[in-house]
């Protein structure tokens, strides 16, 4: 009889279940015919007797095994589809207690963890994995991953929900949507994602890793933002003409003068097609050997195909070609503005709107006013690559869209007509107060809309220089030139310079004393040379003409522009009301932000008591004499003068001065449509139109101020248009004075508004108002006129109006 192997004896389940099912699962796995059971048994019980008694004993262990080696196989499975690792592995199996899976826990754990997330908490977040993940990922580690996605994608923030949780096995699987909410990327939501939650010494744990983020993240894979610049937005004048394009084709033209048959004709022949001072070309020409190609300017090629014959007889110019955001010449850079690199400082700021670091942006006036607009929509796109590049999966993209088109109010042919214009004088004056005179301002404004017609500001610059695909050899060398310059090419005189206004203030006075009933306009003065103020504490002061102008009234002290008139009203405006006068000033839009978006302005100042006293002193009888005439501490620009002419032009609506018309891609509907605004100052009518006929006889009447140079003009014009204006001479410390003439036109139903100013020139009349001439010669289409050979010869002895 066989003796069975003293090893059954001794076996128990307590003590030899692990032993006989590790090494049962060995065998088994060894073995796995049908037919070999017998010797699997044996091989776990070697050195057994086999008997009946015995097989009976096998069999019971037999039955056993089976049991224990199906539920050991589910625990692998179970731990095998853990990506944490955490279960159980073959060969060898854990003599712990079963895992417990708590699917409540596991929603609450993973609700925490999101929560986290959406509040940067990552230290919870980090506290929320399985410990097999933290094993694998430091806290660094795991903390720097999000922070980089958080920055990287500029968050504004994150929301989550929950969708579907079911289990298997040990594993709760948590199907969640993330919304992410980047300052780059827009909104955008990365839908049915799954998180895995498992049983862990600590609790319910999330088996943690980079695919939490974003799926598909693992192994080298990559998270990367591509950005695509879309096409740059137009820009166009009131009548759909280019003033700078996108796509635009420029012709910079270079010339050898040697290769030049007549310098001196081929320089008046560039002068008003580059819109250039004669002498700063004649510098250009003179700092070159004749041997030299050297940069003259650039053109477009309309203008080439008009005047290309005649540069090619008199300058032989090389022209080349090229591709560039194209400005029309240099009629407007200071409205348009130019394009350049994201200013230093501001960097952080593009890049949060999802800009490229080497983006070109609108670096000033309308290219920056509308800078989004222009631009257009970034495309974005967040992706997964794989080491070798190649995609894994899109996460979320948006694509470029082009900029739109903005529409301006300003004429192109007015605006380049005014620029060449004010260059030209700039030359013929070259002997007089071109000498003197820095700069010079002129805007034509629609005096029933505000729509601003033309801007100019003299001298200007080329927007080209700030482009880095710029033409010229050395930008940088005339950048800081013109940032050098003491005639500051680069400030737009219109809207940022300040200057005392001179005798075109008298309008605000006139209708001051005549609204208030202070001084009506019927109002006798014997207007002499002189005014005697003694009797009121102030002191003798002489009319800019020692003659006199006899006695007048309101009108005629508009159209003599006699001083004593008004000093003698500024006594009756101080003893009725100190700030009367300055009121009416900032009612009629001096002094005061004048409304118009997209360009930086100067306020200005018209002074009264409260700001004299903010500066110390007390406000006098003899502030009020100054400002009368305007002189004193007043400082206003062009612009506000503008609006004031336009407001007694059109019977008392002072209008808010705009520069859009509208914002639009072509073909779709205007995403942008301005509507034009007034405020109707409820100014004597019957005051206004007073004030206007003076102003037209400053124009017509043989005392008129204006007469001497607009009585030829009628007659050279055959009267085609009558202007109404009002000069002024203003006083400018010990320099020359300013040159303004202030004006609309036609007389009968006045449709614009005209202000030039010219610093540091002569008087009013002898400058500003022939510039004003030209102005509405460009404006109807009039034959040009002779400009006043005073130019040449001088002006009249300077005395303040």
């Amino acid at each position: 009889m066989r003796r069975i192997n003293p090893v059954l004896h001794r076996f128990s389940l307590t003590r030899g279940i692990p032993t006989l099912l590790k090494n049962a699962i060995l065998a088994w796995t060894k073995r796995t015919q049908q037919g070999e059971r017998r010797s699997v048994i044996f091989d776990v019980f070697a050195g057994g007797i086999y008997n009946d008694e015995s097989a009976k004993i096998v069999e019971f262990f037999m039955l056993r095994v089976r049991i224990l080696v199906f539920a050991a196989l589910l625990l692998v499975f179970a731990a095998c589809s853990d990506s944490d690792g955490g279960g159980i592995s073959l060969p060898g199996l854990s003599s712990g207690p079963t895992p417990i899976v708590d699917q409540e826990e596991a929603i609450q754990t993973a609700e925490t963890f999101l929560d986290s997330w959406s509040k940067q908490d990552y230290n919870t977040m980090y506290g929320r994995i399985s410990p097999n993940a933290r094993d694998a990922y430091r806290q660094a580690d795991f903390t720097e991953v999000y922070q980089s996605v958080w920055n990287d994608l500029r968050l504004q923030g994150i929301t989550w929900s929950r969708g579907q949780v079911v289990s298997q096995g040990t594993t709760v699987i948590i199907q969640y949507d993330v919304t992410f909410r980047s300052g780059i990327l827009g909104e955008f939501t990365d839908a049915k994602r799954t998180m895995r939650v498992i049983p862990t010494d600590e609790g319910m744990r999330i088996a943690w890793s980079k695919m939490d983020i974003f799926d598909g993240w693992s192994g080298g894979a990559r998270l990367r933002i591509e950005r695509t610049l879309p096409n740059r937005g137009n820009i166009y004048d009131v009548n759909g003409r280019t003033l700078a394009d996108q796509n635009g084709v420029a012709l910079p033209v270079y010339v050898v003068k040697n290769e030049v048959p007549d310098i001196d004709s081929c320089i008046s022949l560039l002068v008003p097609i580059l819109g250039v001072e004669y002498d700063d070309l004649v510098a250009t020409f003179s700092r070159y050997n004749f041997d030299t190609l050297f940069y003259v300017g650039e053109i477009d090629q309309e203008t080439y195909q008009a005047v290309g014959a005649e540069m090619e007889s008199l300058c032989r110019p090389r022209l080349d070609e090229r591709r560039t955001r194209r400005y029309f010449g240099t009629a407007a850079p200071h409205v348009l503005g130019y394009v350049g690199y994201i200013p230093a400082g501001e960097q952080a700021e593009y890049e949060s709107r999802g800009y490229p670091p080497d983006s070109l942006v609108g670096i000033s006036g309308i290219e920056r006013a509308w800078e989004n607009e222009l631009r257009g929509t970034i495309g974005n796109r967040l992706a997964l690559y794989a080491v070798n590049d190649e995609l894994i999966r899109v996460i979320t993209e948006k694509q470029a869209q082009p900029g739109q088109s903005v529409y301006m109010t300003l004429d192109r042919d007015l605006q380049d007509g005014i620029q060449g214009a004010l260059a030209e004088a700039y030359s013929i004056a070259g002997p007089t107060w071109a000498q003197t005179s820095q700069g010079a301002a002129i805007v034509v404004l629609d005096v029933n809309t505000g729509a601003v017609k033309a801007m100019v500001s003299y001298p200007t610059f080329d927007p080209a220089v700030f482009n880095p695909d710029s033409p010229y050899l050395d930008p940088g060398s005339l950048i800081q030139a013109y940032q050098t310059d003491p005639a500051r090419p680069l400030l737009n005189r219109a809207t940022q310079g300040r200057y005392p206004l001179g005798s075109v203030f008298k309008l605000v006075t006139s209708v001051t004393g005549a609204d208030s009933g202070v001084v009506p306009l019927t109002t006798l003065n014997n207007c002499i040379g002189r005014w005697d103020g003694t009797p009121y504490g102030d002191r003798v002061r002489t009319d800019w003409y020692p003659e006199g102008h006899g006695v007048l009234d309101g009108q005629g002290a508009i159209i003599n522009s006699c001083n004593p008139y008004y000093w003698s009203m500024g006594v009756a405006l101080q003893n009725a009301d100190p700030y009367m006068l300055p009121n009416y000033a900032k009612k009629l839009g001096l002094g005061v932000p004048s409304g118009l978006r997209n360009l930086e302005e100067e306020v200005g100042r018209v002074q009264d008591p409260d700001w004299k006293a903010s500066q110390g002193f007390t406000w006098s009888l003899s502030d009020t004499l100054n400002l009368v005439i305007g002189q004193g501490e007043l400082e206003v620009t062009p612009l506000q003068v503008a609006r004031m002419a336009a407001a007694i032009a059109n019977d008392g609506k002072l209008v808010t001065p705009y520069l859009v018309e509208k914002v639009q891609l072509i073909g779709e509907d205007p995403s942008y449509v301005h509507s034009p605004q007034a405020t109707d100052l409820g100014l004597n009518k019957e005051v206004l139109a007073d004030v206007r006929q003076a102003m037209c006889d400053v124009t017509l009447t043989p005392s008129g101020t204006a007469r001497f140079i607009f009585q030829p003009w009628y007659e050279y014009q055959n009267n085609a248009v009558i202007v109404c204006g009002k000069t002024g001479t203003a006083q400018a410390g010990n320099n020359q004075p300013h040159a303004w003439f202030a004006a609309f036109a036609p007389a009968e139903n006045p449709q614009i508004a005209i202000v030039v100013m010219v610093e540091n020139s002569c008087e009013g009349s002898e400058v500003a108002a022939p510039l004003t001439r030209r102005v509405l010669e460009i404006y109807y289409g009039l034959p040009k006129s002779e400009w006043p050979p005073l130019w040449q010869s001088g002006c009249s002895q300077i005395v303040v109006q």
